[in-house]
């Protein structure tokens, strides 16, 4: 589905659920897509929940934006959400999403009735101890050259295409042995690669631009949101340290904090229904 915006733009997204029930705006994480709207499809509809999940600018299928700030891309959300005919919906953000979804709780208030973080990266000026070699390394060079992340991230969605059981050897690396079972399953592991190999559709532009924004001032304060928050965090992930979960918790008021043992960064989202259950509490 797409959404053209007043200034021409289109957004590409996904809607699962009953269309006619709260909604549920989702933030997919970093190298991700709309697509992952699909892993919350029969949950959606069992809770009588509406998730909807676009594409970030020039990711997927959706057309270019320049952000000068993560917080930029709230605008976006807020002119989607209108198009809709959406006043307010939950806000679920998944991973590199997070930040994302914080924003939309932080700037425009009145269109979110709560916030869900999972596995959400934290600022970049947090440290990053607990995080796996590899994506601290991405991390730090992301600050630097951010389109050269965003190109060599590119090159492993064209490996995914080609050779998708050497493309999940290599992302499974320095994960833990739970990741690494999780992505085993069939349905995990063709959500994975279906999402990955999307968000590079048109090419690299938009997750470096996703990569610069996230590494930079995001552009508002974790502090100013008042909606209520659910922090939840595998124990054992090592692609987002928990420490993390515990940081955002800390920061916004009233936030509530699940830390699930040894759960990983992938594992901690294969029941769906854990996630979405909190919406309809």
């Amino acid at each position: 589905m797409e959404v053209r915006l007043s200034d021409g733009r289109v957004i590409a997204l996904e809607v699962v659920g009953d269309r006619a029930a709260m909604p549920v705006l989702l933030c997919h994480g970093l190298a991700d897509s709309r697509l992952a709207a699909h892993w919350f499809r029969q949950t959606a509809t069992d809770l009588g929940l509406c998730v909807i999940a676009p594409d970030r600018p020039g990711t997927g299928g959706s057309d270019r934006r320049r952000l000068s700030q993560l917080a930029d891309w709230t605008a976006e959300a807020e002119q989607l959400l209108d198009a809709l005919g959406v006043s307010s919906a939950a806000v679920l953000g998944v991973s590199g999403g997070g930040p994302f979804a914080a924003a939309c709780a932080a700037r425009i208030p009145g269109r979110v009735r709560s916030l869900m973080l999972v596995a959400a990266l934290g600022l970049p000026e947090w440290p990053t101890d607990g995080m796996a070699s590899g994506e601290r390394l991405s991390l730090t060079l992301a600050r630097h050259a951010p389109d050269f992340s965003g190109w060599s991230l590119d090159r492993l969605a064209a490996l995914a295409r080609r050779r998708p059981e050497l493309f999940l050897r290599l992302a499974a690396t320095a994960q833990p042995d739970v990741d690494i079972r999780a992505l085993q399953e069939p349905d995990m592991r063709e959500s994975f690669l279906s999402c990955f190999v999307e968000a590079f559709r048109a090419g690299s532009w938009g997750v470096a631009q996703d990569l610069r924004v996230l590494t930079r001032p995001w552009g508002f304060d974790l502090g100013s949101i008042t909606v209520p928050t659910w922090v939840r965090q595998g124990g054992a992930d090592t692609t987002v340290p928990v420490h993390h979960a515990r940081r955002y918790a800390a920061a916004i008021p009233g936030a509530n904090l699940e830390i699930y043992p040894g759960q990983g960064h992938f594992s901690v989202l294969s029941q769906p229904q854990d996630v979405l259950a909190a919406f309809v509490e």
